[in-house]
């Protein structure tokens, strides 16, 4: 038996399960509803999700150091990319805007002829948003263009397409091996008990079917997975409108073999509350937050099909430290520590925020960084350099 609560959104998606043929609907219906119904879901709604008083930290809620340092990886891979002095980024799901800030005030001071010939695109779905990325991108706005889906990027597009934690939230599709089957998982409404439960039946779609064999993985008897399909779509139609440059995707997850390891019997799936994480989804809807691990090999895969080549596959941790965070540390002598507030020195601060984005246990390993080329050379980019051999090490 899984808790409901009685909010409007729940009694909608009660709605949808009592109208539909067989009293049931998928996860991914459940899902989708619960994190995108139009005002009621959890990214759609006036609410704040980021930060100390909210649900979860980004890497870019630790401070400006994580867009200053990718700054100087999009300046690369720009000058790589671009034939003209026309630079184009996109960001898709820019959250409350820190980051775009960080990024374009770090290439204001540090890449002025850059800063001046670009144009940073914003593709966020939420009006609550994009009001707040407005806020704090207002010293950039003639920089900064909002558009509404990806055909709205002018052609040819030549540039990056950037992401940080975006498809971890796309809804997915639940599976179960059943007496050596694939079986979906479905949600229903149990009114006498008044909550969600799950049953098995058989498959929506034979495509989940198939997304196994693709991926040459198979679960044990018993262990439940889930299947983003959108995060495949979503691949393919970013690589359709790349006409030349980079795709660079941030977030937690793994290789398809790793991710659906068998001691990962009950899947990958998350919500998280006001920095609580649980696994009941069917709790506070439309109020937490619900997410499931990323499957970096299908991203490869799919991108591959429509001419992105895969270049960089590793942790948060190696890809900023060879692209140059360690050069933002701050020298701090023994001496001067006793006149130092520990919690609100700015170079104290800075260091912090630098052992939090890098370290073993932390964000450094947890956040993974794929980097896909397309129509590019062969080039060796700052960041598949190691940081020991960039200080001669």
């Amino acid at each position: 038996m899984k808790e409901a609560n009685e909010t409007q959104l729940s009694k909608e998606i009660i709605k949808m399960i009592n109208d539909s043929p067989e009293k049931r609907i998928t996860f991914y219906d459940f899902m989708k509803m619960a994190l995108y119904a139009p005002e009621l879901g959890y990214y759609t709604k006036d609410r704040k999700k980021i930060g100390k008083s909210a649900d979860f930290y980004t890497s870019s809620s630790v401070g400006p150091i994580f867009g200053q340092t990718i700054a100087n990886s999009f300046v690369e891979l720009l000058q790589y990319a671009s034939e003209k002095e026309t630079f184009f980024i996109l960001e898709m799901g820019g959250g409350d805007g820190r980051f775009a800030r960080d990024v374009l005030n770090a290439m204001f001071e540090k890449y002025p002829k850059i800063y001046q010939s670009l144009t940073y695109f914003m593709l966020e779905a939420s009006p609550y948003h994009q009001d707040l990325q407005r806020e704090h991108l207002e010293r950039h706005l003639n920089h900064v263009k909002w558009i509404d889906q990806l055909q709205d990027l002018p052609q040819p597009f030549i540039g990056i397409i950037f992401s940080n934690e975006l498809v971890d939230s796309f809804p997915v599709h639940k599976v179960k091996k059943v007496n050596g089957k694939f079986k979906e998982i479905f949600v229903t409404w149990n009114e006498e008990r008044e909550s969600y439960e799950e049953i098995t039946a058989e498959l929506s779609h034979p495509s989940l079917e198939d997304y196994f064999i693709q991926q040459k993985v198979t679960l044990k008897e018993g262990q439940v997975a889930e299947i983003n399909l959108d995060a495949i779509d979503w691949m393919k139609h970013v690589a359709q409108r790349l006409t030349r440059g980079y795709v660079i995707t941030i977030d937690y997850g793994y290789p398809a073999d790793e991710l659906y390891a068998s001691h990962r019997h009950e899947g990958t799936l998350m919500c998280y509350y006001q920095h609580t994480a649980n696994d009941n989804p069917y709790q506070l809807i439309g109020e937490q937050d619900i997410t499931t691990h990323v499957n970096f090999t299908a991203l490869m895969e799919e991108g591959k099909r429509w001419g992105l080549e895969p270049v960089w596959f590793s942790t948060q941790s190696h890809f900023l430290m060879n692209s140059g965070i360690l050069e933002m540390l701050q020298e701090i002598g023994l001496d001067q520590m006793k006149n130092k507030d520990l919690f609100q020195d700015e170079a104290i601060k800075m260091n912090r925020a630098i052992r939090q984005l890098i370290m073993p246990g932390e964000m450094g390993e947890t956040f993974k960084v794929l980097v896909q080329q397309k129509n590019m050379g062969s080039y060796q980019y700052r960041f598949m350099t190691s940081a020991l051999k960039q200080y001669g090490l």
